[in-house]
């Protein structure tokens, strides 16, 4: 027998995805769930009582997609299962396309809120968006940064988790 049949580098099988991946990506999602809850849109108006939070628009839509990809992502941790990391990862991104266009549409949350607590019309509710516009500096308050920043973890790490896990295959 040659000395060169036997090799000393042992093969092994890659490693599943380490649980640090899935529980920073659960991190990244409650980040997101927290950062729905937040204030989406301030103004510089004075006597404004803060802002007006995400759960007031589409922050609805955030919340339930955050507790969604946490609980696939909880999931994924114990069943090392490749699709829930990229079903979570997946949702990061439709988080974070939601925060990127209300981030560039403040006026938006304003005319939901105003349709939903005023019941006045859509017509109606753009105008007076777009008058309070003119009239104050509206810009995207904390929440939708929580927002993007949890949902781009989430992203990155359902990604990751879900090559790291294919390759453990």
């Amino acid at each position: 027998m040659s000395e060169y049949s036997q090799s000393s580098y042992a093969q092994t099988a890659p490693a599943a995805p380490s649980k640090k991946i899935a529980i920073f990506a659960i991190v990244g999602s409650v980040i997101a769930l927290v950062g729905s809850m937040v204030n989406w849109v301030i103004s510089d108006a004075e006597g404004a009582t803060g802002g007006i939070k995400g759960t007031d628009g589409d922050g609805i839509i955030t919340l339930i997609i955050a507790l969604v990809a946490a609980i696939l992502f909880i999931a994924a941790m114990v069943t090392k299962k490749a699709a829930l990391y990229l079903v979570g990862g997946v949702l990061g991104l439709v988080m974070a396309i939601v925060a990127v266009i209300n981030m560039a549409d403040p006026e938006r949350l304003v005319v939901q809120k105003l349709k939903d607590d005023e019941g006045v019309s859509q017509e109606v509710a753009e105008k007076a968006a777009e008058q309070a516009a003119k009239l104050y500096e509206m810009t995207a308050g904390p929440g939708l940064y929580m927002v993007l920043i949890g949902a781009v973890v989430a992203l990155a790490l359902g990604v990751l988790g879900f090559m790291k896990a294919r390759a453990a295959r």
